[in-house]
């Protein structure tokens, strides 16, 4: 017999905020010294003591925590079980939201742009939560996905490894570009790793983009703003992270055959395109996908 929320909180308690705050800061640092397990732990050790506190009638939204034990899983290669845990999140986040907003959802992203799960399967689940949500959601997202999945609803991912993750950076200020980028990618049924999808904080983007990157077979980088992927682009070539013939450079031209103004990169050994219109920003994206998929 399942449990069923009388009392639905999204924020947590002030005793709560400070575990928080003091679970977090321990995992920070294992991730910063690249020691995901210990971070993962460190968050599960967290929810665990967020699902006791929370007691047999309330729930506590847990989505961010779901989110970054899938991250720390998925920084250490464990793509299975970290799409599980954002399974989890996006879950939590349904719960949650009264809105129809889960295109937005890192979450959603990840499992929509990495995992490739269609997105009729993840808005009927969403579909699905929304209308039990007065009588059988359980207090845990993991008991909910488990009868969700054994009533015989589809979530059908596909395989993610090294050689199908495409790591997209630039500047956020572009984000329009690097959104359509992404699109671009998961057409041709390769996973685009942004790192805005997963949720860190603003500060930290740039240090969590790294550890993407490291674990990406090839990467596209649209170069038209200066930003901190001008350091992830030389430490990609220097550390010899991803062949250089699987890295691609994008900007936007005024004029035809004009390089990139940034001239720290115009020794780099890497094709540098650009591009003055969304045409031939497709027909490079597409050639280049096209190379490196086969």
């Amino acid at each position: 017999m399942m449990e069923i929320i009388e009392d639905k909180k999204t924020h947590f308690p002030s005793e709560i905020q400070d575990l928080c705050r003091s679970h977090e800061k321990m995992a920070r640092q294992f991730i910063e010294g690249n020691d995901y397990r210990s971070a993962e732990q460190e968050y599960k050790d967290l929810l665990s003591e967020i699902i006791q506190a929370q007691g047999k009638k309330t729930r506590y939204h847990k989505g961010g925590l779901y989110h970054q034990i899938g991250h720390c899983l998925f920084l250490q290669g464990k793509n299975d079980d970290a799409r599980t845990y954002f399974l989890y999140a996006f879950i939590e986040d349904c719960i949650t939201s009264d809105t129809d907003t889960l295109p937005t959802w890192p979450a959603f992203r990840n499992l929509r742009g990495v995992y490739k799960i269609d997105y009729e399967y993840l808005h009927a689940l969403f579909t699905r939560i929304r209308q039990d949500i007065h009588s059988t959601i359980p207090l845990t997202p993991e008991n909910y996905l488990r009868i969700y999945s054994d009533s015989g609803n589809k979530i059908e991912p596909v395989s993610v490894r090294r050689e199908t993750k495409v790591f997209v950076g630039g500047n956020y200020r572009n984000i329009a570009v690097l959104r359509y980028i992404e699109g671009i990618v998961m057409e041709f049924g390769l996973s685009p790793i942004l790192a805005s999808n997963f949720k860190v904080g603003e500060s930290e983007i740039y240090w969590h983009a790294m550890l993407l990157l490291q674990d990406c077979g090839s990467a596209i980088f649209e170069i038209t703003f200066d930003a901190g992927h001008l350091m992830e682009i030389e430490r990609a070539m220097k550390m010899k992270l991803i062949d250089k013939k699987n890295i691609l450079l994008l900007y936007q031209q005024l004029e035809r055959d004009k390089k990139h103004y940034t001239q720290m990169l115009w020794g780099m050994e890497v094709r540098q395109v650009g591009y003055m219109s969304i045409d031939e920003l497709t027909e490079n994206l597409k050639s280049f996908l096209n190379e490196i998929k086969h």
